[in-house]
């Protein structure tokens, strides 16, 4: 075999040396991230190979970016920004890429931004400007960092806070009206204890006297009545007693709704103690049996709790059943498994959760533990009621009975609803006619 011409070889080899050149060039242009694709010859002819680099995968990123994103000089000029931004600015891209950022801070916003540029071309700043164009305001949350060594540029990141704005000027417009609300609140709430003082003074009097003196008169000039006018004055005397009950159920009522609430560590069973003693002429003239389990001390309101337990027996000692005995049952579980929660009302279980923290614990405490209620039920064997009113007996003035057949204010049951509320807790009643009723207090554990 002839050897092949020298010259020919050191021509092959030239060539050899020169597509190595190239080539290594090439990949030195591919780890600076100079190009983004290169073509590679096979064949006769050219094949072209695209580069799907991280940086190539950044740049789209930036460009596919839901916020603004800049690269400035030092001395401000707008070297680069993604698509976001110039639309966020409503302006073409053109009359961005070359103007100089402070052009677009508003007049308020110059001083603080300036601070925040010159803190960023050795380090980083955030904060809140302004962007005024064409007499639009912008409010931006921006975040500049120096892009030093690897560029001589400080990068800038703008996240648009219109609609936060937006949203806090609404939340604000409603706060106003809330404290308007509250004040008007606060007035009414000053009215009704003006109101609770004229009840208890202004119109007690005269009520009294209206009393006094028809009682005098009666007994003074009967001989003088006709039976006609005897049974008007009756009348008159029985409107004015139950006038001065009303007023006196309004007045506790009042003082339940307004009064200081102190609470302290309690024991139920010396305070239903003193409810029996209170109803104790009630208890002895019709024959009542009072049947107290052990009651536990919870953190209460011993004045509040002693009007809750007197209304609800003196409440089941009125509507016994005539020629039987009245039986009332207290007393008090502690509610801890899932099927017993189950009774506790949506509402208040609901608010265990999701409210503040209780006056015993602090908010980290009330994430930790579970939920337990205590539960203090007065049972009866009394008339009862149907289910449907369950709710509308704990409404003010409202009863189920003709005034005849049982007397009253209809106001009792809204002073225990508004007590139990005091205590964070939530009272359901349940009733059966003919049966008897049961009205149930949950508290929140502990007490």
């Amino acid at each position: 075999m002839q050897a092949e011409p020298t010259t020919n070889l050191l021509l092959k080899i030239r060539e050899l040396e020169e597509q190595l050149s190239e080539a290594n060039q090439l990949i030195q242009a591919i780890r600076e991230g100079e190009v983004d694709a290169f073509a590679v010859r096979k064949n006769n002819s050219s094949e072209i190979y695209t580069l799907q680099s991280g940086d190539y995968a950044y740049r789209v990123l930036i460009e596919k970016f839901g916020e603004g994103a800049l690269n400035l000089t030092e001395d401000g000029l707008i070297v680069y920004c993604n698509t976001y931004f110039f639309e966020l600015l409503n302006l073409p891209y053109e009359k961005v890429i070359g103007s100089f950022i402070f052009d677009l801070v508003a007049e308020e916003s110059q001083n603080t931004f300036r601070e925040l540029f010159a803190s960023s071309l050795t380090g980083n700043s955030k904060g809140e400007i302004i962007f005024s164009i064409k007499g639009r305001s912008i409010p931006v949350y921006i975040s500049l960092t120096s892009l030093q060594p690897n560029l001589p540029t400080v990068g800038m990141i703008i996240t648009d806070l219109t609609e936060k704005k937006r949203h806090e000027e609404v939340v604000g417009h409603y706060n106003l009206q809330l404290a308007a609300k509250n004040q008007e609140l606060e007035n009414q709430n000053s009215e009704l204890a003006s109101f609770a003082y004229v009840a208890s003074h202004d119109l007690q009097e005269p009520l009294r006297k209206i009393q006094a003196f028809s009682s005098r008169i009666l007994e003074k000039e009967e001989e003088h009545f006709s039976a006609a006018g005897k049974d008007y004055f009756v009348r008159m005397r029985g409107a004015a007693a139950r006038m001065q009950k009303l007023i006196e159920a309004l007045l506790n009522y009042s003082r339940t709704s307004t009064a200081s609430i102190a609470f302290k560590p309690t024991d139920l069973n010396d305070v239903m103690e003193e409810a029996k003693k209170n109803l104790m002429d009630d208890i002895q003239g019709k024959d009542v049996l009072i049947e107290s389990a052990k009651l536990p001390v919870l953190n209460l309101v011993p004045l509040q709790f002693h009007q809750l337990l007197v209304n609800l027996i003196a409440n089941a000692i009125k509507y016994s059943k005539p020629g039987i005995q009245s039986h009332i049952k207290v007393s008090a579980d502690l509610l801890t498994t899932p099927s017993d929660l189950l009774t506790v009302p949506a509402d208040l279980l609901a608010a265990y959760h999701n409210g503040p923290a209780s006056r015993d614990h602090p908010p980290e405490d009330d994430k930790k533990r579970s939920a337990k209620f205590w539960k203090i039920s007065v049972e009866d064997n009394g008339i009862g009621f149907k289910q449907e009113y369950a709710e509308r007996i704990f409404e003010l003035f409202q009863r189920l009975h003709g005034r005849s057949e049982y007397e009253g204010t209809g106001v009792g049951l809204a002073i225990c609803k508004k007590i139990v509320q005091n205590h964070h807790g939530s009272i359901k009643a349940i009733g059966q006619p003919g049966i008897g009723a049961t009205f149930a207090i949950y508290l929140p554990f502990p007490g």
